[in-house]
């Protein structure tokens, strides 16, 4: 099994987010159970584009769609960035989704991602938005915190239907997790994946539960017991490797990811197959864009209330770091210089 780290000194191993045989090698049964999921649902292309677009011609829409209904959080991890406030807040209106609904289907995009930089279930209209958004696409799927998981909310989502539902967590002991989940119960997040998966049980709902354990740097000799008492909890659970945890040794930096690997420009292939939306429709390059720049907004495309998914996909900025990625001319992909890829 080839590895995912780069060791860059005698102190620091960061992990390289582009190395795709090492992710999937390390994430087999969760892949194996998403291709199983996804089967029918996702265009085989599309599943091969997630890892592998570079054997692929340019498609005409992205294999997927992120979509931020709020980067309002109902939690303070102090390694993420939404507690900085670094953007303007809000909550996407409906006059932004309405577009952003009909634009995934006149695109025929497959699958879509409710994801962002804060927490989904907080949208007052939660369960509107992703009945709709089921509707617009064969494969919906969502990442959250656990915390509001209560029986109407669990409800609403195994019936929208939801075909993939991400817990976020940390650490496998209540101290660690409430310390590094500000805000948030840890008894709690265990009674609401029971809840969870009971519930999926009951309904016949075609949902996967994925577990997404957060694996802190000081914490990696314990990686494979943090994996194993999160197992039970979901079908599957896949380690989220965390770069940096500050001086102190405890509480990392507002960042997943740091400029780790300053010499080197990695073989991304997030230009090739996805596209984000922010609850003010507004569209970036990357998910990485906004540490790469130092802008908080990213390298932004444009906005769906003035332009279309199908021109921000075909984009010039889009075109460039798609053509320097695939010929390796650094020259077109300026903000990617130490990036961990994608």
């Amino acid at each position: 099994m080839s590895s995912p780290f780069k060791i860059l000194n005698d102190r620091q191993t960061v992990f390289d987010n582009a190395n795709r045989l090492s992710r999937l090698s390390r994430r087999n049964h969760f892949y194996f159970r998403f291709l199983l999921s996804a089967l029918f649902r996702i265009r085989f292309t599309d599943m091969l584009r997630q890892h592998f677009p570079f054997l692929l011609p340019d498609m005409p829409r992205p294999a997927y769609v992120t979509v931020e209904f709020t980067n309002y959080c109902n939690l303070k991890c102090p390694y993420c960035s939404s507690p900085l406030r670094l953007r303007p807040q809000g909550m996407m209106s409906e006059t932004v989704f309405a577009r952003l609904v009909r634009q995934i289907k006149d695109l025929g995009v497959s699958r879509v991602r409710i994801v962002g930089n804060g927490e989904a279930t907080l949208h007052p209209r939660f369960n509107d938005m992703i009945r709709r958004l089921a509707q617009a696409c064969r494969y919906l799927t969502i990442v959250t915190n656990g915390q509001r998981l209560d029986l109407e909310t669990i409800t609403n989502m195994l019936g929208a239907p939801l075909r993939l539902i991400e817990v976020s967590v940390d650490s496998n002991c209540k101290e660690k997790y409430e310390r590094m989940r500000v805000g948030g119960s840890f008894d709690k997040l265990l009674t609401n994946l029971v809840l969870l998966k009971q519930t999926r049980n009951k309904m016949n709902a075609p949902a996967l539960i994925n577990v997404r354990a957060m694996i802190h740097p000081s914490e990696r000799a314990n990686e494979s017991n943090i994996l194993e008492f999160w197992r039970p909890f979901g079908d599957t659970v896949i380690p989220q490797y965390l770069q940096d945890e500050g001086l102190a040794g405890e509480v990392p930096t507002h960042d997943l990811f740091l400029h780790s690997l300053p010499e080197r420009y990695p073989r991304c292939t997030l230009p090739l197959k996805a596209m984000g939306v922010m609850w003010n429709g507004k569209v970036p390059l990357c998910d990485f864009s906004e540490k790469q720049t130092g802008n908080p907004e990213g390298l932004l495309l444009g906005n769906i209330n003035d332009d279309t998914l199908q021109s921000l996909w075909n984009h010039k900025i889009m075109r460039q770091y798609r053509q320097g990625h695939r010929s390796r001319a650094v020259s077109k992909i300026p903000i990617c210089q130490g990036c961990v890829g994608g």
